[in-house]
This record gives C-alpha cells, sequence and structure tokens, in this order.
C-alpha cells in the first residue's frame, strides 16, 4: 500500500469539452479524496500526508510523506533545469526527500509540473484523455474517469522478460504512461513532455576520492538520517529480518525498533533463523518466526492486477500474508524491508572496480590492491580480474546496454527487439566510470522490484536503504571502496561493525526464496503448463513454444534456476488474465 494518494486532472484546451474535469469532483469524493487545487483548467485532490506552500505564481502541493534534505546536501537543480518550472516549485524539490509527488501551476494558470521523487515509492501514472490528462498514484483512480484500459501494450510486455527490471516511460496498457522516479511532467496547451531533475549522475564525481573513513561516515549518516525520519512519519515498525547485512544494519538503527520477523522459506538458503537469532540477542529484539508456504499463493491471482504493468511475483503472496498479520498483531504501522541494500551498497561482482581505480589513479598499488579485493569477491584469479578490468576500461567508449535474458524466448522476438527501452539515466552513462554505470543499474534494478512486497491491507511499507539521502550518499563513494578488505559491500560492513555481531558483519552467504519458488513450481507443474502452453505469451509469439515445452519436462535440481524463469512467466500470465477480466 502506497503512503499517499492523489488525483488530478488538467485541460489542455480552453472551450473543448472536459468530461474528466467535469466528473472528477464527485469521483474524487467517492474514492475518498479531498480537493486540493481546484480551477477551471485543473484540479487536484489528494488523501494522506500531505503539505501546502504557498508560492509564486501558485500553490504547490507536496503528496506524501516528505522530510527535509541534510543542509549543505549536494544540489541537483542545475543551470539548465532552472527554466523547467517555477523557481519556489524547484526549491521546494530541491530541499526535501520522502515519497512524495509534487505539484504546482505555471504563470497563467493554464499549466501544471508535477515532479516525482527519486525514491519510486510514490507513483504516477497519466492518461491522455481527448483534450484533458488524468494522472494519479492508482491505476484505478484513472480508469474511474476514463474507463478501463484493457488494450495491452505487447512490446512492452515482450521488454518486461527480454530486458528484466528496466521500468522505462511506457506502460503494459495502451495509453498509460509513467513520470519516472526523479522526473517532472509539464503539462500545458503546448503538450505533455517530461524532464530529468534529479539523476544518479548528478551525484557522481570520479575526480572526488574520498578516504574509506569518510566514506564509511557519510554513508552511516545518510542511513541513520533515513532511518530517523521514517520512524518518525509511520510510528512502531515492524523489521523483517534475515540477518544479512542489509536488513541487519536496519535493526541497528531504526529507532525505537522491538519486533524482528523472520521468514523461512524452506532449507539451506530459505532458512536463515540462526542469524537473524543472533541479532535480536545483540540488540535485545523480540523474534517473529514463520514458515511460508506454497499453499498461501494462487498462481492465477496477480497482485498487479490493478497496476499497469506485471510488476509482481507470485511467491510474495506469501511473504505479505504472513507479514502483515504480524505487523498487525504487534502494534506496528508499517513493515520495513532491507531490500535494496545490495544495490545501493554496490554489491556488483564484477572487475569494474578495479576498472574506475585505473581510471583515477592509474596502474599503481591502489590498482592492484582492488585487483586483489575484487578477486575475492568474485571468488575469481586476480588475473583474471586484471584482464577483465582492462578489456571494461578499454570499451569504455562503447555504449552501455541493458543486459538480455534471451531465455525461452522466441527467436523472431529476439531478432525484432534489438535495443532495450530508453532511460533517461541511462542516457546519461558515456560520462560515467564504468562500474558506476553498473552501480547506477544495480539501483534501477532495486527501485524496479518494490513493488513487490506491496501489501493490500493498508499496512505502509518502507524501504529506507532505498531513501533518496542513502542513495545519494552511496552514489558519492567510488567503486572500489565497496570492495575493501576483499568483502563485498565493505563500506557498510565497516560503518557498523561496532553495532553488530562479528559473524553478521562478516558473513558472505545469502538467504533468499528460491526454495519457495521451487516448491511452488513443482507443486503446481500442471497448472503452470496449461496456463503458459495455452496462455497468450506463447500464442501472441512472445515465448519460444518447444523451448518451453523441453523446460517443462525437466526436474529442476538446486543448481539449476530455470524454473525462476518460468514463474516469471506465470506471473505476466496472472496479469494478463486480470486485466482481460
Amino acid at each position: 500500500m502506497m503512503l499517499g494518494a492523489y488525483l488530478g486532472v488538467v485541460t489542455l484546451a480552453q472551450g473543448r469539452p472536459a468530461p474528466a474535469r467535469t466528473a472528477a469532483d464527485a469521483v474524487a469524493e467517492r474514492l475518498g479524496l479531498a480537493p486540493c487545487a481546484v480551477s477551471s483548467a485543473h484540479a487536484l485532490f489528494a488523501a494522506g500526508p500531505s503539505q501546502s506552500i504557498g508560492g509564486v505564481p501558485a500553490d504547490i502541493h507536496i503528496l506524501g510523506p516528505a522530510f527535509a534534505r541534510t543542509p549543505g546536501g549536494s544540489p541537483f537543480i542545475g543551470v539548465v533545469d532552472s527554466n523547467a518550472a517555477p523557481a519556489g516549485f524547484l526549491e521546494a524539490i530541491e530541499t526535501r526527500w520522502g515519497a512524495f509527488v509534487a505539484w504546482t501551476g505555471t504563470e497563467g494558470g493554464d499549466a501544471v509540473c508535477i515532479y516525482r521523487d527519486p525514491s519510486a515509492r510514490c507513483p504516477c501514472y497519466y492518461r491522455r484523455w481527448g483534450s484533458e490528462v488524468v494522472i494519479a498514484s492508482h491505476l484505478p483512480f484513472i480508469e474511474a474517469l476514463t474507463g478501463r484500459a484493457n488494450a495491452i501494450e505487447w512490446p512492452v510486455v515482450a521488454d518486461e522478460l527480454l530486458y528484466p527490471d528496466l521500468v522505462g516511460r511506457a506502460s503494459a496498457l495502451v495509453g498509460i504512461e509513467e513520470v519516472l522516479p526523479g522526473e517532472m511532467l509539464h503539462i500545458g496547451r503546448e503538450g505533455v513532455y517530461h524532464h530529468a531533475l534529479w539523476s544518479p549522475a548528478k551525484f557522481i564525481d570520479a575526480a572526488a576520492l574520498p578516504s574509506f573513513a569518510q566514506a564509511q561516515d557519510e554513508v552511516a549518516r545518510a542511513v541513520d538520517h533515513a532511518c530517523r525520519d521514517w520512524s518518525r512519519q509511520v510510528g512502531p515498525v515492524a523489521l523483517t529480518l534475515s540477518g544479512g547485512l542489509d536488513s541487519s544494519v536496519l535493526a541497528a538503527t531504526l529507532p525505537g525498533l522491538r519486533h524482528a520477523i523472520t521468514l523461512v522459506s524452506g532449507t539451506g538458503s530459505g532458512d536463515e533463523r540462526a542469524f537473524a537469532s543472533e541479532v535480536c540477542r545483540h540488540l535485545d529484539l523480540q523474534p517473529h518466526q514463520l514458515d511460508l508456504s506454497p499453499a498461501d499463493v494462487a498462481l492465477s491471482v496477480s497482485s498487479a492486477a490493478q497496476r499497469p504493468r506485471p510488476s509482481t511475483r507470485a511467491f510474495t503472496q506469501s511473504l505479505v500474508k504472513h507479514g502483515s498479520a504480524i505487523a498487525h498483531d504487534v502494534g506496528a504501522r508499517a513493515i520495513a524491508y532491507g531490500s535494496g541494500g545490495d544495490n545501493v551498497f554496490c554489491f556488483l561482482r564484477s572487475a569494474t572496480p578495479a576498472s574506475d581505480r585505473m581510471a583515477a589513479q592509474g596502474l599503481g598499488a591502489g590498482y592492484w590492491r582492488t585487483v586483489m579485493n575484487a578477486a575475492a569477491v568474485t571468488e575469481c584469479s586476480p588475473l583474471l580480474i586484471a584482464r577483465r578490468s582492462l578489456q571494461k576500461h578499454l570499451r569504455r567508449r562503447r555504449a552501455w546496454t541493458w543486459p538480455r535474458d534471451e531465455r525461452l524466448l522466441a527467436p523472431a522476438l529476439l531478432d525484432a527487439r534489438k535495443a532495450h527501452p530508453p532511460h533517461p539515466w541511462i542516457n546519461e552513462f558515456a560520462d560515467l566510470p564504468v562500474g558506476k554505470r553498473e552501480h547506477v543499474a544495480a539501483i534501477m534494478r532495486g527501485l524496479a522490484l518494490i513493488d513487490y512486497l506491496d501489501g493490500a491491507d493498508g499496512m505502509p511499507v518502507i524501504y529506507p536503504l532505498l531513501s533518496q539521502p542513502v542513495m545519494e550518499a552511496c552514489l558519492r563513494q567510488p567503486t572500489w571502496l565497496w570492495y575493501e578488505d576483499g568483502m563485498n559491500r565493505a563500506i557498510a560492513r565497516r560503518a557498523y561493525a561496532h553495532k553488530l555481531p562479528t559473524r553478521i558483519v562478516q558473513r558472505v552467504s545469502k538467504g533468499g526464496f528460491t526454495s519457495l519458488v521451487r516448491s511452488l513450481y513443482l507443486d503446481n507443474l500442471p497448472t503452470i503448463r496449461a496456463m503458459l502452453l495455452e496462455g497468450e505469451l506463447c500464442a501472441r509469439g512472445i515465448l519460444d513454444r518447444r523451448a518451453l515445452e523441453a523446460g517443462l519436462v525437466t526436474t529442476p535440481d538446486a543448481g539449476d534456476h530455470l524454473y525462476v524463469r518460468i514463474m516469471r512467466f506465470v506471473d505476466v500470465e496472472a496479469w494478463l488474465a486480470a486485466r482481460r477480466a
């Protein structure tokens, strides 16, 4: 569940029919949204946390939780942005972070500017409807004014599978578009256009070389800041704690935390109770442990049915069910997840940190130390790391492309879809060190995945490690510092070493939910076979039917994760069926 909700209508041309604007007041009242800004040209309605700021030429409305950025933080509104929106609006954006959308009118009142903060926690969808544009946090709000969006944008569906976790402006529903994190949408008589205000590249300075001590201090302060402000906003929090580094950092940082939820999804990597229990004992937290079951999951149900793309995964139905139940029982008002920690803490499994150090400092002792550290992190030989880092450095002028997952997709589709969807952050990669490109891509994946665990029961979900201050602080650190001591996420490990058990700080094993997904796959194989072989992905030529049939008759062993790929197809089929209903 989002932490704020809103609906807006903007009329592009005066004197033309405006059915959405005419109906907006009654629809908003029915949806439980109160008026914020109302005029003949546009209207805005909202519920949840909000702020209104007097401004020129119009008031500024902040919809969703918003906190003050730390004084002296890096500015991101540049000279090129200064004419994109009223100055007061840009100042309001630059001095806040949170999970919000900001809205204001322009001179003359015939246009509006809408900004979405970089955390991706407050969605911003819109639909052009005749001479109007309808904008909202929830797809059903838009559909309440414009009718149901039934037509599928099949190229976007294909790209969802070919370029996993790359979210562009186009959605998988015809006519529904999205304002990306950090973007501003300008709507006026001249049309609709996007302008990227916040982007990761604005916080990356290849010439800045902080010490390791400076890096760990800055990252720790940002994490502390984010946890403090989120706790004040939402009240008592229950944390999902695996005993991995990322969730353990939150356990040590969230003020007043009392309850930790450990969800067990099987044996091996799915059972992290020993690690979580150690953290609970060390920090005096009340542990709550629950076994997840495939029986909690209905494959035909899509948790993304009310969203414009198939963004969720079936197995998370079990997580949401149990996590929300415990959180309610202990009196929590929100659930915190450590998701995104690997992404912001620059866990790359790559030689590119050595490439970045070579570019910054040459082939000296520092470079060779990073080679050795990267070899330890990736479990590759130092010679291989040195060779690959040199290759990456020499090829740094080549255009960066999003990795493709071609498994089980139709050959004709692969031939037709040669380029990944555009994204403004990728457009800035040419000027970034090669390792930082991978770091930004990792953050993009983290932001794409936060849809997974949004519950439908009204329990707010927060991801403190994907908060704007944390992203900015982590982006400022050179990639090689994250590999210090031959450990991944080294800055975060060292920053919290004094607050956590040594075994947790030094832990390198990774947990996960693959045991749950595998059980879900094996228990439902006849249903999965029917859903896919008789489904729309095969009928539309997106899947390679013959290869899929071969994959479905093979029982996966512990090291074969093709079933995870197949389960992704099931998620998409469930979403398609929900949209067709």
